[in-house]
């Protein structure tokens, strides 16, 4: 799957930021806080692909921020039960290594929105790590692990912070319920989804969720 960015170079207080900005349409993606530090993420079918392609490109590059953006400023009617602000939130994809100031963002965003950037093109496939069994999750079950999806809100932006591997397994749960998500609405009018807390500190939780507008609206209709 190919899939297009913007990287843009930014200086913010003496330091280079590295930014990729994807190319592709971003408005069928939601995220929101349900509850305090209970986080969840909504996508179609090929939004869900993309977002799986953006972890693992995320995974292979910790030197880089991905900054999802160009999304809807509010969250749908349906989805307005799952957030108490109603608003949509964009995605930031980054490694713990890099050590960002959210308290920074603002400014870096309105640097980011300034920059026309270079296209930088990458394929990927967003399949690759789709088939782990059991086995391979053991390690994130033990206390000693280290490897943690870090989340805070701020902006309006919801940031994601990991490493390689936690970005590659973690990606590995998007595509399937890419290619599922509908079928289950068809079936129970409800959300298929996955839970992602193996990935994540103790306080925190993460959900990623099939939800397809057209599709919602349609069965409303009828």
């Amino acid at each position: 799957m190919k899939i297009q960015f913007l990287q843009k170079e930014i200086w913010l207080q003496n330091r280079k930021y590295i930014v990729l900005t994807p190319t592709f349409h971003a408005k069928d993606i939601f995220a929101c806080e349900f509850d305090k530090d209970m986080f969840m993420i909504f996508g179609n079918q090929q939004s869900l692909q993309y977002l799986a392609c953006v972890l693992l490109i995320g995974a292979d590059h910790r030197d880089k921020i991905i900054y999802v953006t160009n999304m809807e400023k509010d969250l749908p009617i349906h989805l307005h039960r799952f957030s108490h602000t109603k608003k949509n939130n964009e995605l930031v994809f980054l490694h713990h290594s890099l050590q960002l100031n959210t308290h920074q963002w603002k400014e870096l965003r309105q640097k980011v929105h300034k920059q026309k950037g270079r296209i930088r093109s990458f394929e990927v496939n967003p399949r690759k790590f789709s088939d782990l069994d059991y086995k391979d999750y053991l390690m994130f079950h033990y206390k000693e692990n280290k490897d943690k999806i870090l989340m805070k809100r701020d902006y309006d932006t919801l940031f994601i912070t990991g490493s390689k591997i936690v970005f590659e397994y973690a990606s590995g749960l998007f595509e399937p319920l890419s290619r599922t998500g509908a079928g289950s609405f068809l079936r129970s009018f409800g959300h298929d989804h996955y839970h992602l807390d193996l990935f994540t500190r103790n306080n925190q939780a993460l959900c990623v969720d099939y939800y397809d507008i057209a599709l919602w609206n349609k069965h409303l209709k009828d």
